[in-house]
Order: C-alpha cells, then structure tokens, then sequence
C-alpha cells in the first residue's frame, strides 16, 4: 500500500504543478508559449549534449513541456523508439534509446515529458468506421503504456509527466454522434486501463478541424459528448491544434471556433483546455514569421488554459533553423513586444532577358539588426516568388528551398504585359518587411508564337 499511495501522491503533486504553471503562463498580459512537440526522427543521432541545448533553449523561452511520440504500428509490426518486448514489436532506430535520453536529459534540465501511446498507419482509412479494429489499436497501446511506465517512470519520475493520445481526431472522419460514441470507448479503453494498473497520468488529445467540412458549434457539441462520456477529468487535457498552419482555419475563424470549444471543455470539470498553435505553412513547410505566430496566441489566449506549439522545436530552435527565429522570440518573451525594426531594402536588383519569355531577376543582399529570414518577388505589384531560410531537418515531407538570390520568371501571352516593374522586399524574423527595391523591364516580345511552341 505505501508504493501505491506514494504513486498518488506524485500524480497528485504533477496536477499541482501542472495547474500552478497554467496559472502563472495565463496570468501574464500577453501570450507566450509553453511548450513543443518534437518528432524521433530529428532527434534520432543527437547525443546528450544536444538535447540539453534543446531543452535549454525551450526553458530560456519560458516552456516547461515537451510532447514525442514513441511507436507506430503497420500492419502487424510496431515500431518503437525504444527497447521493446511486446509481440510484434522491433526497434526503429537499433542503436538508440531515444525515449531514455530524452527523459534522461529532461530530468537534468526540469522539462515535463508527454510520451504518446501508440499509432496506426491506417487510422486515416478506418478510423470509427471499423470500430473492433480502433478498439484492438487501444489495447496495443496499453501494452505500449505498461512498458513505457515500466521501463521509465520510476527512474525518471520528474520528467515523465503524461501520456499523448496520438490519433488526431478531426471534423471530416469524425462528424455524428455515432462517430463520437466510438471514439469515447476507444478512448476510455486507455484510460480505464492506465487507471486499473496505476498508470494514470496527465492524459493529451489534440484533435484538428477544417471549416470547409462543418461548423465550429457543431464540432464543439461533439466533443462536449465525448467528454461527458469518457474518463477524462482534472488535470487531462484537451488540445486542439489551431488548424491555421495546416490550412483548415483562416486565421480570423480562430476566433469562433475556440470560443465555441471554450464551452465544450466547460461541461467537464477539472478537464483543461490547451491550445496547440502551428508554426508553419503547409504550403512549402517554412517556418511562419513570429509576428504570425503571436497573432494566433493572441487571439486564442482569452479562450485556453496554455498554449503549445507545432513545433518550436523544428520551425523555430537553433538546433534546426537559423538563430533569428530563437533571439527575436526571446525578446518578445522577456519584452511582451515583438521588434518592428524593418530591414533594409536589397542592395540592388536586376532584371535579364533570359531568352524567350522569360526574365531573371537579381538582388543584393539586404541588411537586418537581428538578420534576413527570407525574399518576396513581385511582378507589377504581384507576389510571384517567395525565398526563405531553411531547416536542416524538414522530415519526409516539402521540398528543399535554399534562401537564393535570384528568380527566372516567365511571362506567357495572356499576361499582356508592355513594362514589367519588379520589386523586391526581405523579410526579418519577426515578418518585418522592407520598403522595395525596384527595377524594370521592356515586356515587347516579337514572334510570340515561335517562344509558344518552345
């Protein structure tokens, strides 16, 4: 009986900390983050001064928790970022323990870890649609749960905080009640589990929306079913990603539908409600400049309990973009202002007929006091090119853009152009743009149809 109540009474003290936190970040006038999921496959060859930079950059910006999955299933095979013995299970990365040296170092930095469960690769075929076959994932994912505890919370009990709940629930996949029903019993199967074998700790969904597939009144009364039918209480939480990074929501919808979540997430006492802001774009997976960033905490900060992000770790850390981003936010984070300096316009800009139809435009180099993140090109007031700094780590996904210095454009007949007038701005961190530096060029083609057939 003494293990079990000192196991209560560290959950109990996390639900403490946890709150105490909450109320500290929402007491400040302006919005700050406080946290970052981070993907395995970024950390998979850092040693453990790497992750102790990382965690040190996080908590020089006020953030206190880090979010990382740990196993995936396809098929009949989970692979896990860590040593594993349940059926059907084999390591990722063989030569590491990520799991460990995450939480190894997040115990000697005071970060707080959420460990996700367990995912799917066919959640996004089935989903409720094959209930028996959500229902067998939530029972691999206990297993998963039992052996990351196990294995872990003990040896690292400052730094293990939660659990996340991987599957990403959204308004297409997820629209009646039925569809919810489901997913409450899936759902409860962890969480009854976690709580029969003394696992229960601060427990994470962070579900996604699209308003192009329903509204946000309708999406709310779901959740607030889910709610009422689930396990969930105080100190779990709910954390919806703002959806604006990934396209779903324009930025100015944030607005009503984290009102109208707002009340779900009242319906459950002690449930708590978190907001999970993106930091990208998903048009070509860059980093948002920071005065974006803080617009979207901004506007959900009146509605939530603390705000995460999607990712710092990946669009904003030094350990994978260049340090502007860190510096500009620091800054914001000690001021409560964001630098509005604006960089220099490009030295010098140059149009060239490169044959044809098509025109190759150069620049100089433009100045900034923290440093240039990126260019935009415009033809007669149009943006038709846009160049931004890199990550070194951008996954599987988007296409490499290095920050270059030209852009061949190409004019086709309909455009009807006599002059071409080209402007060229740079864009610091914080999103400050420079006045333009312009330049201009005869548009008169002979022999249209002769460059047509090219």
């Amino acid at each position: 009986m003494g293990i079990l109540k000192d196991v209560s009474n560290r959950v109990t003290s996390k639900l403490k900390m946890l709150n105490l936190r909450n109320m500290n970040n929402s007491n400040k006038k302006y919005p700050i983050a406080d946290g970052s999921f981070i993907q395995a496959d970024m950390v998979e060859k850092w040693n453990d001064s790497k992750w102790q930079s990382e965690f040190n950059y996080l908590k020089e910006v006020n953030m206190h928790y880090v979010i990382m999955s740990t196993s995936i299933t396809e098929g009949d095979l989970t692979k896990t970022i860590y040593p594993t013995k349940i059926p059907g299970g084999e390591m990722e990365y063989p030569s590491v323990d990520i799991v460990d040296m995450c939480l190894r170092n997040a115990e000697k930095t005071g970060m707080k870890i959420f460990l996700g469960i367990n995912f799917n690769s066919e959640w996004w075929k089935k989903g409720s649609r094959d209930p028996s076959w959500l229902y067998a994932q939530m029972e691999r994912g206990n297993l998963i749960a039992d052996e990351l505890y196990t294995k872990y919370y003990s040896k690292y009990p400052n730094a293990f905080h939660g659990w996340y709940w991987v599957y990403e629930v959204d308004n297409l996949n997820f629209r009646t009640k039925d569809d919810f029903s489901v997913l409450s019993q899936a759902i409860n199967i962890n969480l009854k589990h976690l709580k029969g074998k003394k696992h229960r700790l601060p427990f994470m969904l962070s579900p996604f929306m699209n308003s192009i597939y329903g509204k946000a009144e309708e999406y709310a009364k779901n959740w607030a079913y889910l709610f009422q039918h689930t396990d969930l209480g105080q100190g779990d939480i709910f954390c919806p990603q703002d959806s604006v990074g990934g396209g779903g929501l324009k930025i100015d919808q944030v607005d009503q539908w984290f009102a109208e979540l707002r009340k779900a997430v009242d319906t459950k006492p002690g449930l708590l409600f978190w907001a999970n802001t993106e930091t990208f774009n998903h048009l070509n997976w860059s980093s948002v400049p920071l005065n974006q960033f803080v617009r979207q905490m901004e506007i959900e900060k009146p509605y939530v309990d603390n705000i995460i992000t999607f990712a710092y770790c990946h669009y904003y850390s030094p350990n994978n973009i260049d340090k502007g981003f860190h510096e500009t936010y620091l800054n914001y984070v000690k001021s409560g202002g964001l630098e509005n300096r604006k960089p220099t316009p490009p030295k010098e800009v140059k149009v060239k007929k490169d044959g044809g139809s098509k025109f190759l435009i150069s620049w100089l180099p433009a100045h900034d006091n923290i440093g240039i993140y990126g260019y935009k090109v415009y033809r007669n007031k149009k943006l038709i090119f846009t160049t931004n700094l890199d990550r070194i780590f951008k996954g599987k996904t988007g296409k490499k853009e290095e920050l270059v210095m030209s852009y061949i454009d190409k004019v086709t007949l309909r455009d009807k152009f006599k002059w071409l007038n080209y402007e060229v701005r740079a864009v610091d961190f914080a999103g400050n743009i420079s006045k333009p530096k312009k330049a201009r060029a005869s548009c008169i083609i002979r022999n249209w149809r002769n460059i047509l057939k090219k």
